[in-house]
């Protein structure tokens, strides 16, 4: 693998200053390096999925138009602003 015996020993017991390229070459040499894939995968972070839901806002609204915006002149009327530049 490329590492020392205490690198090896620190990657066996979890420690998390072990670089991931070290797992990595691990996981290869091991015939596992396809697992490595699962571990980065959001989806599967259950633990960060759940931390990441509680962030969400509870209710979700749309802001409201402000009416001198709407009365401006650089204002199209045909709706023109909500098409593709050039057309």
């Amino acid at each position: 693998m490329g590492v020392g015996r205490s690198t090896l020993h620190r990657l066996e017991q979890g420690d998390p200053g072990v670089s991931l390229n070290t797992l990595a070459m691990a996981l290869s040499v091991l015939g596992l390096f396809d697992r490595l894939a699962d571990l980065v995968d959001p989806a599967s972070d259950e633990l960060g999925l759940m931390l990441a839901e509680k962030t969400l806002p509870k209710r979700i609204t749309s802001r409201r138009k402000n009416a001198s915006s709407e009365n401006s002149p650089s204002a199209d009327a045909s709706g023109a602003d909500d098409a593709p530049e050039g057309w």
